[in-house]
C-alpha cells in the first residue's frame, strides 16, 4: 500500500493531515461508529496522488490504540502527539499538525491540494494561508463538530459519515447479527433483533430501528409467521441473495 503514495500520475499531488482523535472520537460519541480508514483511502487516490499521507493523535494508553495497526497498514507516518514532560499540556494535537503543514507548505515542491481532516477552527489561519499560496484546500470534518468558520475558508469540505456510509454501518451490524442466527439455525424477531444489534454495537435502539425499518420498506427483509413450537411467532426473514446483488453484503462481512 505504500506504494501508492510515491506512483507517478497525472492526478494533482495532495498532501493529508489527519487529526485522529477528532475523527475516532467524533464518530465514536455522535454516531457510534468506527472511521472507516481504508475506504477513505482509496476514495482520495482516486482523486489525487498523495504524496505525503500523515496521521496525528495520542495513542499511549487510549481508546484509540487498537486504530494503530490499521493507521501503519496505510502509512509509516503516524505521529503520536502525546507529551510526558511535566506540567505540559498533553494534548499537542493541533500544534503538531500546524507545524507540519507549514512545513509542508514551506517546501519548493510542495504539492498543489492540502487535505486535513479536522474540525477545529484553530486550522483556519492554516487555510487561509495556504489559500494566499495558491493552494486548494480540502477539508473533512465529522458531521456536527466541523467547525462553520473551517467550511468557509476551504475551497471545499466534506462532512463525514456521509449519509450513506452512516446507514450502512448500521445496516452493516443488523445484517451480521441476523447472519449469525441463520448460521446456528434460530430465528429473529423484530424487537429483539433491536435490542440485541444495539447492545452489541454501541448504536442507540432508535437508529438501530430506523436502519431495520428502512431495511424493511426496501424488502431486504420482511416478517412472516413461522410455526414454532405450538405458536406462530412474526419472525425476519432476509433476501440474502438481493442483497448481496446490489452490494450490500457479502459472506466475506460475517
Amino acid at each position: 500500500m505504500f506504494s501508492n503514495l510515491f506512483k507517478k500520475s497525472d492526478k494533482p499531488s495532495a498532501a493529508v493531515f489527519v487529526d485522529y482523535e477528532h475523527w475516532y472520537y467524533g464518530y465514536n460519541n455522535i454516531f457510534s461508529m468506527k472511521p472507516n480508514v481504508q475506504e477513505w483511502y482509496d476514495e482520495l487516490t482516486e482523486e489525487y496522488n498523495v504524496k505525503k499521507l500523515m496521521f496525528f493523535g495520542d495513542f499511549n494508553g487510549s481508546a484509540i490504540e487498537k486504530e494503530l495497526p490499521k493507521l501503519e497498514k496505510i502509512t509509516k507516518n503516524v505521529v503520536h502527539t502525546a507529551s510526558t514532560k511535566d506540567g505540559v499540556d498533553k494534548d499537542f494535537t493541533d500544534f503538531i499538525i500546524l507545524d507540519a503543514i507549514y512545513r509542508e507548505a514551506a517546501k519548493k515542491d510542495s504539492p498543489d491540494v492540502f487535505v486535513i481532516f479536522t474540525g477545529d477552527a484553530h486550522f483556519n489561519l492554516a487555510i487561509k494561508y495556504l489559500r494566499e499560496l495558491k493552494k486548494k484546500v480540502i477539508i473533512y470534518g465529522v458531521k456536527r463538530s466541523l467547525s462553520n468558520k473551517l467550511k468557509s475558508s476551504a475551497n471545499s469540505y466534506v462532512e463525514m459519515p456521509r449519509t450513506n456510509q452512516e446507514q450502512h454501518y448500521y445496516y452493516d451490524a443488523i445484517l451480521k447479527s441476523l447472519y449469525i442466527l441463520k448460521k446456528r439455525r434460530k430465528m429473529a424477531t423484530y424487537y429483539k433483533t433491536i435490542d440485541n444489534v444495539s447492545a452489541h454495537s454501541g448504536v442507540s435502539r432508535e437508529r438501530i430501528q430506523a436502519a431495520l425499518d428502512d431495511l424493511m420498506s426496501n424488502k431486504y427483509l420482511a416478517e412472516e409467521e413461522k410455526q414454532y413450537r405450538g405458536k406462530k411467532p412474526k419472525v425476519l426473514v432476509v433476501n440474502w441473495d438481493r442483497l448481496e446483488e446490489e452490494g450490500l453484503w457479502s459472506n466475506s462481512n460475517s
